[in-house]
């Protein structure tokens, strides 16, 4: 769940400078454009603000909550022998050090964190840079995603999605408008979604 704790690293972060702002606000004017947050707080200094932000990360890692069913799903995919991938726009090192403290690390045959590519989903390139250092069959590849960005990055990418929506995000998204991106599937919880590649 590294929506929720990069919401806490704002928001703290944000009180240090002495901007006390609701979730909705801090995640709607700090989460996705960056550019434009900079231009609307053209009192904090962004680079420097958003690299505490991931210190903060980093240092509360071991307090992430996982989303329920995460490691039973993953068990299941792998011993059916599904090549997994993490594909994250979180930096590599705050990834290792997340699949390591949550005892993940040992179902992904490969990562790929935002220092890896150049491009950032929307575009395709995360995906298409993964499928081919794993050297997946985009025609059975299936992402699942909890975002706008990730069903826009696989369409590109011309490969099958899965939008997750769990109860515990209705704070990050509009269900609807997610939905209306048209992934190729949707479910609510992970056991869903190993139901959907195994059957």
């Amino acid at each position: 769940m590294t929506l929720h704790l990069w919401l806490e690293a704002y928001k703290s972060e944000l009180k240090k400078l002495g901007y006390e702002f609701s979730d909705k606000v801090v995640i709607g004017d700090f989460f996705y454009e960056h550019a434009k947050t900079a231009i609307k707080y053209p009192d904090i200094d962004f680079d420097a603000f958003i690299e505490k932000v991931r210190e903060y990360m980093t240092r509360n890692v071991p307090h992430m909550k996982l989303y329920s069913g995460v490691h039973e799903m993953l068990e299941k995919l792998q011993k059916s022998n599904i090549t997994l991938a993490l594909v994250s726009s979180s930096p590599r090192k705050l990834l290792e050090e997340v699949l390591g403290l949550t005892d993940l690390a040992k179902f992904f045959r490969f990562i790929s964190g935002f220092d890896d590519i150049m491009k950032h989903k929307p575009d395709p390139e995360p995906f298409l840079n993964i499928i081919e250092i794993a050297k997946l069959d985009p025609k059975t590849t299936i992402i699942l995603g909890d975002s706008s960005h990730d069903i826009a990055a696989a369409k590109a990418a011309g490969i099958d999605s899965c939008l997750f929506l769990p109860a515990e995000n209705k704070i990050f998204y509009d269900f609807d408008k997610l939905r209306a991106n048209n992934p190729t599937y949707c479910i609510e919880n992970l056991k869903d979604f190993v139901d959907l590649v195994l059957t």
